[in-house]
């Protein structure tokens, strides 16, 4: 366990190394081998010179030696002979060639290696002692005048002695020339053994230079390699391919500069999504708001919105009332139908409208927590609030809890803001919308439609050849009501009967101011006599109401006409202005009922009714030049 554990530790020291470290450490490593070749091919020449002394100086001084005995054994014989043979005469080159044969026999003495060598020296020595004493015999037998038993001794037994002496330095120049040879072929064999060495010294450097090499190559070239595999993999869009390098050198910094790098994209791209999608959700909220053209329209896509974007809360939309003063649940998302169920009162007593932004609440047991999330009734949980404003007015909120600290993320809390702000915005603008055509088309003393609305309700309903009756009603002496108690009584006389007269109509009757002190009236799918008897409920309760009322006492004078025997809106006018002042004509606080059939004009008179010149400004009447400059289409 401890070898692997170092083991790992010197591959990571390694795998640290820097590069310039590596190719240093490498280039010393082949430098290292390479001067062990040199060495050894220096070792094996100087095992190769060595052997060539040996056999220059111990081989050929020992075959020399034995040449120049066997040499110097023939001239000492041919000394003996001479001198034995040219009697009398001197003994001085006998022992000449007797000092140069001890002198060889010496050298060969000294360099003889083996012991066969050393055993034919010393019997060599022994024959050549012999050959001495009987030499000795011989020079003595001469000088005693004895001449034939010296050539006897020279030609018997020192002939022998001779004989052997001479055949021992002849194996002793064979064993010198056999020891030259050997020698001969030990320097062939060391060149050889220095040859194969040389070669096998070249391959192992060749191939612990390819190693180091391969292993340099490779600690450099595949982390390269990976970290190249992993940028071709980023550029094909694969965010997730990090570098497989670790360690300290230039590679593994360059993989974790390249892994940081697509670290740093991922987030990159993970945002530009989000951003995405939520540019996507809000043009789609967007447009999905654009499309409603009513506030329930509206408030239905802010619920879907909400369970979308809000997955697993329950939410809700809290909006303030006409008084603004008030909030109402408006709509509700998620699982629970009743929804969070936010008791807040009012929009000022809501923390989120009072900030201005986005709250949460970890926990509705926390101190710090709303107010209004504690005492519920149900479990602990968290919760967001955020305001809904229109042109920097408040108008309500948007409410939603969840587990306990669960907090929603931040894209959630974004997300809900976006909804807020849009649906504030549409809905904001709906009510405008709605409040701006109802003053458009009411009155704004009364409340009642005013006469061009109440004109193109009359043509709907005679597109739709719906029968009603059509009634003008005139305030009695009401300039006189206004000059002689004011114009604020005269204001308030005008709401009495308005009010009076909407609380005896119908839900499909209609009614509307039609101009000053005028109102008209029509009465869906009654005739004229229905009509009659309506009006008359409408003057009794009139003055029931006035007899109890600190007002003065005032009346109205009405004329009525069946609308759909008139060939035109004008005609229906002129008939029932006609009638009105009739029925002024008559004492007023009355009614008259036009006859559709005789024949009407200017200076004419119908026969239910009889029109007065002095009580008309003009031969047509008022309200039936107003009809017309209104509407002078006929219907």
């Amino acid at each position: 366990m401890a070898t692997s554990i170092n083991a790992r530790t010197l591959r990571q020291r390694v795998i640290d190394m820097p590069v310039g470290r590596k190719l240093f450490n490498g280039f010393a490593a082949l430098t290292a081998v390479l001067a062990l070749v040199i060495g050894c091919l220096f070792l094996t020449v100087a095992r190769l010179g060595a052997a060539n002394d040996q056999i220059v100086d111990v081989a050929a001084a020992r075959s020399e030696a034995a040449d120049h005995l066997r040499f110097a054994a023939a001239e000492l014989r041919a000394a003996q002979q001479a001198y034995v043979l040219a009697w009398p005469s001197t003994h001085q080159a006998f022992d000449e060639a007797a000092g140069q044969f001890e002198s060889s026999l010496q050298t060969l003495r000294d360099g003889a290696a083996d012991a066969v060598a050393q055993t034919l020296v010393r019997k060599i020595a022994t024959g050549y002692q012999t050959f001495l004493q009987t030499d000795q015999l011989i020079w003595e037998a001469l000088q005693s005048g004895q001449p034939v038993l010296a050539r006897n001794l020279t030609l018997g037994a020192e002939a022998l002695a001779f004989g052997f002496m001479a055949d021992d330095a002849t194996s002793v120049a064979t064993i010198a020339a056999n020891s030259r040879a050997d020698a001969v072929a030990a320097f062939h064999d060391t060149s050889d053994e220095a040859r194969l060495l040389g070669i096998v010294l070249g391959v192992i450097a060749l191939l612990v230079m390819s190693i180091a090499s391969w292993i340099i190559t490779k600690l450099i070239r595949d982390p390269l390699h990976r970290v190249q595999q992993a940028a071709e993999r980023a550029a094909e869009g694969d965010l997730e391919a990090e570098a497989d390098v670790y360690g300290d050198d230039e590679t593994g910094r360059l993989a974790l500069a390249f892994n940081s790098m697509l670290t740093k994209l991922r987030l990159r791209e993970q945002s530009l999504v989000t951003e995405h999608r939520r540019q996507e959700t809000f043009s789609k909220v967007q447009r999905a708001l654009e499309m409603s053209d009513d506030e329930s329209t509206a408030l239905e896509v802010v619920g879907l919105t909400m369970a979308d974007v809000l997955p697993g809360r329950s939410s809700e939309l809290l909006l303030a009332d006409n008084s603004k003063s008030n909030l109402e649940q408006a709509v509700v998302a998620g699982s629970n139908p009743d929804g969070p169920g936010c008791p807040v009162a009012s929009p000022f007593s809501c923390v989120a409208v009072r900030s201005g932004s986005a709250v949460t609440f970890a926990s509705s047991t926390a101190l710090d927590a709303c107010p209004h999330l504690r005492n519920r009734g149900v479990d602990p949980c968290s919760a967001v609030c955020v305001p809904v404003t229109f042109m920097g007015r408040a108008m309500g909120v948007i409410h939603a809890v969840g587990a306990e600290h669960h907090s929603p993320t931040t894209a959630e809390i974004e997300a809900v803001s976006m909804l807020s702000t849009q649906a504030g915005a549409r809905i904001g603008m709906l009510r405008t919308m709605v409040r701006t055509s109802e003053q458009a088309s009411t009155d704004s003393l009364t409340g009642l439609m005013n006469r061009r609305t109440f004109q193109t309700r009359i043509r709907s309903l005679r597109r739709a050849d719906t029968p009603f009756a059509f009634v003008m009603a005139d305030i009695d002496h009401f300039k006189r009501v206004n000059d002689t108690y004011g114009h604020e009584t005269g204001d308030r006389a005008i709401k009495t009967f308005c009010d009076v007269a909407k609380a005896a109509l119908r839900q499909s009757d209609l009614m509307a101011r039609w101009g000053g002190e005028e109102f008209a009236f029509a009465f869906c799918d009654l005739d004229p006599n229905d009509a009659n008897a309506l009006i008359d409920r409408i003057r009794l309760e009139l003055a029931a109401r006035l007899s109890t009322s600190d007002l003065p006492g005032f009346t109205a004078s009405y004329g009525i006409v069946a609308a759909g025997q008139c060939a035109s809106l004008e005609d229906a006018v002129r008939l029932a202005d006609d009638a009105l002042y009739a029925a002024k004509a008559q004492g007023r606080d009355c009614s008259v009922i036009a006859d559709t059939d005789a024949p009407s004009g200017r200076n004419g008179s119908t026969a239910a009714v009889r029109v007065t010149e002095k009580l008309r400004s003009n031969a047509a009447g008022v309200l039936a030049t107003l009809a017309r400059d209104d509407d002078p289409v006929s219907l």
